[in-house]
């Protein structure tokens, strides 16, 4: 079987392989950064709408580092493993290193050895405009990341494969919020937007419409949008419904905005299938009238299951900074409730907690990515 190696971006290596599960089932850790997963029919549709890839190699290799292994003898395994997967054409290679640099193999060293091997009548070097690219990945160990992760301890490897020229990582320049024609502080960035409505996939099923209960200024329903989802978004302040307007026809996209209370979206939009319910839902001063932004919560649960009862919760909940630094498996606090408390509350909903994972996002402040699946 065809396989295809994956690279995350150093955000969050624990996300980004479990975004990868989510959109394209089992995959094979080869380092954080770094998985191998078999190319199926829809394998690249599903690529295109994850938050936290950063680079897709087909036909792919890898080598395990140990003491002792030099610039020349990655270049000799890259050059016998171009004699079977590399046709004629045009070349270059493009090296690079993630995670803590090994002594003895730098970037510079191995883009020579590879080109000076491979180099033929038949394969010229083209550094400008190459029919072929081998991309080249430096996997070394990482060390004082902003996110924990559990996979523990690794070993240093290399990864190259011939770069997939269709696909292009997602570039959010020019949609951030204070580009958009309706801003207010404390708005989802694009990324993070995407990535909940990504982890909000499950192999087998195919999510066709994202539904937001909470939608502020929109940008969760926006990066919905453009992967062609539909988008069911809701609010119970007007000015963020009429916000929200703005902004998906500032996209140019079709939608669906309405003024509601998340507890009555089961009424709102009637019963549907293959959703996700991405949110990011308001808590503290963001909080409407009186109302407890945990009560809010809780009942955007109990709606979903109205609307869709074999949908997808996918969301972010404010918890302290202590739960960068300890282990998931002790007590945390998360909406001001312990863990244990609150996950009990979403089981009684209807709903299994499939992923818990804490994201920093200042000194004093983290959120944890929450993802329920149907618990029947």
């Amino acid at each position: 079987m065809q396989m295809l190696t994956l690279v995350g971006n150093g955000w969050h290596p624990w996300l980004f392989r479990e975004e990868t599960k989510s959109l394209l089932g089992e995959i094979e850790v080869l380092h954080p950064r770094v998985v191998c997963i078999p190319l199926q029919e829809n394998t690249n549709s599903r690529i295109s709408r994850a938050a936290l890839i950063d680079d897709v190699l087909e036909n792919p290799a890898s080598l395990i580092i140990n003491e002792g292994t030099t610039s020349s003898q990655i270049g000799e395994a890259i050059s016998e493993w171009s004699s079977e997967f590399m046709g004629p054409g045009t070349f270059a290679v493009r090296s690079r290193s993630i995670g803590i640099g090994i002594d003895g193999i730098s970037s510079k060293d191995i883009e020579m050895e590879v080109g000076a091997r491979i180099s033929s009548r038949k394969n010229i070097v083209d550094l400008g405009d190459p029919e072929i690219e081998i991309s080249v990945v430096i996997a070394g160990q990482t060390e004082g990341e902003a996110h924990p992760d559990p996979l523990g301890d690794v070993k240093s490897v290399v990864v190259w494969g011939i770069r997939n020229s269709e696909w292009e990582r997602e570039n959010y320049s020019g949609r951030s919020p204070t580009d958009r024609p309706f801003f207010k502080p404390v708005s989802l960035e694009p990324r993070q937007a995407r990535l909940l409505i990504s982890l909000g996939h499950r192999s087998g099923r195919e999510v066709r419409e994202v539904v937001d209960p909470f939608c502020g200024t929109g940008g969760i329903v926006i990066e919905a949008a453009l992967q062609g989802l539909g988008v069911l978004a809701s609010d119970l302040d007007s000015r963020m419904v009429e916000g929200t307007r703005k902004n998906l026809d500032w996209v140019g996209a079709d939608y669906r905005v309405e003024k509601c209370n998340a507890s009555e979206i089961g009424s709102l939009w009637g019963t549907r299938s293959d959703c996700v319910f991405a949110f990011d839902p308001p808590y503290g001063r963001s909080s409407w009238k009186s109302e407890d932004g945990l009560d809010l919560f809780l009942s955007a649960l109990s709606s979903a299951r109205e609307v869709d009862p074999e949908g997808v919760i996918s969301t972010m909940l404010p918890t302290g900074p202590e739960v960068l630094s300890q282990s998931l498996e002790e007590e945390f606090t998360v909406m001001g409730k312990k863990w244990s408390e609150l996950e009990e509350l979403i089981t009684q909903r209807g709903w299994r907690v499939a992923l818990k994972s804490p994201i920093k996002v200042h000194r004093s402040l983290a959120r944890m990515v929450i993802v329920c699946h149907p618990s029947d």
